[in-house]
This record gives C-alpha cells, structure tokens and sequence, in this order.
C-alpha cells in the first residue's frame, strides 16, 4: 500500500494504482484468507470504535472495518489510490473518512496528530512498513493518535521466511518403492539480518516495481518499543485452504511456512 514519500515509490504507485485496484478488488487470497481476518481478532472492534487505517491503498481494510457502527479514517500517500478507494466507498454503501497523508513527512503527521489527538481506538496498517525508508516518524506519531487503552495492528511479510531473503524451493523426486512422484516445497533462507533496498512487483503482472527495505525482526519493532509502545500479540498465519498442485511455486503449497508477521501494540504507560 502507497504510504510515504520514499521518492521511487510514489509515482510508482500512481502508476500502479489503476492495475492495483482492478487485480486486488476487494481482496486477494492473501487479504481474504491471512490479512483482514487476523486483523479483525486483534482488533477486536466495537461498535462506537473509531479506526484509522494507514496505507488504505484502494480501502480493503478500512471498508472491511466500516460496520456495525465503527467509525473509519483512512489514509494514503498516492493520489490514485485515495481516488480508488473513494470511487469503490461509495458503492458500497461503506462510510469511510479518506485522506492523504506522507507517513515520513513528520510536519504532516504532526498536522494530522493536532487534528485528531489520542482519538483513535484502533490503528492498523497493512503491507506498508516495507516501502518506508524509516520507520521512526511513524513510530512517533502512533501514540500522539491513540487513546490510551488503543491498539495498533501491523501485517507485514514475514521477515524471516518472505523475499527479499527467503526463496521457494521445489524439489521433484520419484518414491522408490511406488514410483509415483513427490514434490516438496521448502523455503531457502540464504539472508536475514543485512539486505539492502530490492525491488519487488507484489502482483504478478504489476506494471511497475516497487522499492522494499528489508528488516530482520529487531529492526522492525525497535522503532516502536523506542516511542514507547510494545507488542502484545504477535500472529504468524499461513494459508491453510488447501494446496494447488496447478501451480508448485504456490504459497499455497507451504502451509508450515507463515506468509505473514502481524503483531499488535499498545502503550506502554497509557
């Protein structure tokens, strides 16, 4: 999802946009199955909750949460994807409050703060930590939003077991004793604690490639514990529907392997 001004990412994500938004719809396996129902249990909303969904791209999750009277506030830096995700609220009979805002632009998080001081009850963000540059600005800004009895969920790819660091493996081998043959899947971990900047296309097809930076584990939630927040939950879900001998590459294929890192924080003095 489009969520700061890392400056190869954003026209890229303009570009992307349309190609997005017609792929994605209102969710792919990987949102459907892993993402929004993780989020949903760690969230935990209630009617009268007000969410604020940063790195909305097209509004999955923010329309997903816009029900039973809970009040959403979405958020994006691409132009194109805020567009999207209105054209698709407003037949879909979903309210959802949409803006714009540059997750490294710290001016604008401290303008968005004044405006809506500790009023959240939820935050949530989704596939976004890996397009920012720095996570700091981010980090700080989480708390001057949240109510004191908030909580933030981030999904993110697993650091451990997802690119750019960790590769899928098929291995094709014939039984000896029956002749039939057998396919295993297994991930390769060839590097993990320092890995540069990559490119990546999320969507097979995508028309451009995005810039990711990579963070073993401790570097992801550093920023966080440093502005005072701290993890309460962590989930590591895998697809769990089924495997698809169609296609051997398929995560679905690999359900020991957890596709996603999703954790929850909170204050930790409220």
């Amino acid at each position: 999802m489009a969520c700061g001004a890392t400056p190869a990412n954003l026209g890229q994500w303009n570009k992307n946009a349309e190609f997005w938004d017609q792929t994605l719809g209102e969710g792919n396996d990987l949102f459907l199955e892993l993402i929004l129902p993780t989020l949903e249990e760690l969230a935990d909303a209630k009617p009268g909750d007000k969410v604020l969904d940063i790195g909305t791209g097209n509004g999955i999750v923010a329309r997903r949460f816009a029900r039973d009277g809970v009040h959403v506030v979405a958020t994006d830096y691409s132009e194109a994807q805020i567009e999207n995700a209105r054209r698709r609220t407003e037949g879909s009979g979903k309210v959802v409050t949409f803006l714009q805002l540059d997750l490294l632009d710290k001016s604008a998080l401290d303008e968005f703060a004044e405006q809506f001081p500790q009023e959240f009850d939820i935050v949530t963000g989704s596939m976004l930590l890996k397009e920012l540059s720095d996570l700091k600005p981010l980090a700080e800004f989480l708390p001057k939003v949240l109510k004191p009895t908030g909580r933030i969920i981030m999904a993110n790819l697993h650091p451990c077991f997802r690119k750019p660091g960790a590769h899928r493996v098929v291995e094709v081998t014939e039984n000896p004793r029956t002749g039939a043959q057998e396919i295993q899947t297994l991930i390769k971990v060839s590097r993990y604690l320092n890995i540069g900047p990559v490119q990546s296309k999320a969507l097979r097809g995508q028309p451009e490639p995005l810039l990711w930076f990579h963070r073993p584990i401790h570097q992801l939630l550093g920023p966080f514990f440093d502005a005072g927040l701290v993890v309460n939950m962590v989930r590591e879900p895998s697809f769990q529907s089924g495997e698809d001998p169609s296609l051997a590459q398929s995560y679905h294929n690999f359900p020991q392997i957890p596709m996603q890192f999703i954790f929850r924080l909170v204050l930790l003095n409220p």
